[in-house]
């Protein structure tokens, strides 16, 4: 009885500590858009073949976060090849 008794209260006091699932609290410059996620989408994804791999096999498609880009600061003119920021 005792063993159960300690069981259930490791239990409660993990539960009570905080054991909750991890959340996504982070905003990438890449999310997958589609009905399930809605808009902007799922942006925790760093580069658009992240993305992509994650994208493959759902119904979605990946696009740049609009929040992302806003902060972006702009490009600059450079002499030579163009080089993307991502």
């Amino acid at each position: 009885m005792r063993k159960a008794q300690f069981v259930l209260g490791t239990i409660v006091l993990v539960w009570l500590a905080g054991g909750s699932p991890a959340r996504a609290d982070y905003d990438y410059a890449w999310c997958i858009q589609n009905s399930e996620y809605g808009y902007p989408g799922d942006c925790s994804y760093q580069t658009r073949e992240q993305c992509v791999m994650s994208a493959s096999g759902r119904k979605g498609y990946c696009a740049q976060n609009p929040a992302h880009m806003a902060v972006r600061p702009p490009l600059q003119p450079s002499r030579g090849r163009y080089v993307p920021p991502y």
